[in-house]
């Protein structure tokens, strides 16, 4: 009789345990394609540790939309689809904007390492390239939230 409420114990007292571990994993953080939802603004933009634009929130932003659509307002207006590798923290962004090529000509796919935190985002492009475009590589964007549906900025 007594081994018999010791099992009992033993098996309350773990799901009793299961229970409490269950709660805790419901405060998991939110995954990177949920977190980018949103309107972002360009708060600066360096190149290694220094900051080389004068006036960088003149109207620059990027809107990440809940159907793999984004917008981009930059030195030129570019939209398309992106995507997320979490694993590698990358993001493709595939222009659906390209002057002077016909239809059925490849999009063209951007790669950008990025840095979610809270409502701060950093996005540095990943490119192979060298010669004068190798500087592009230092260049590093420092975006903020300023809404979460991903609407246009206004």
């Amino acid at each position: 009789m007594l081994v018999k409420k010791c099992v009992y114990a033993v098996v309350l007292g773990m799901l009793f345990s299961t229970a409490l571990l269950a709660q805790d994993s419901k405060n998991v953080a939110p995954k990177t394609i949920e977190a980018i939802r949103g309107s972002w603004k360009v708060a600066k933009i360096m190149s290694g540790t220094q900051e080389v634009a004068k006036n960088p929130t003149s109207g620059q932003w990027i809107a990440f939309r809940s159907d793999g659509t984004y917008l981009n307002h930059a030195t030129q207006v570019d939209s398309g689809s992106y995507r997320l590798n979490e694993t590698q923290s990358s993001l493709y962004l595939e222009s659906h904007v390209n002057p002077g090529q016909d239809k059925g000509s490849p999009k063209k796919i951007t790669e950008y390492k990025i840095t979610l935190q809270d409502d701060s985002m950093i996005l540095q492009p990943k490119n192979e390239k060298s010669g004068k475009d190798a500087h592009a590589d230092n260049m590093k964007y420092h975006y903020v939230r300023i809404s979460k549906d991903g609407s246009a900025v206004k």
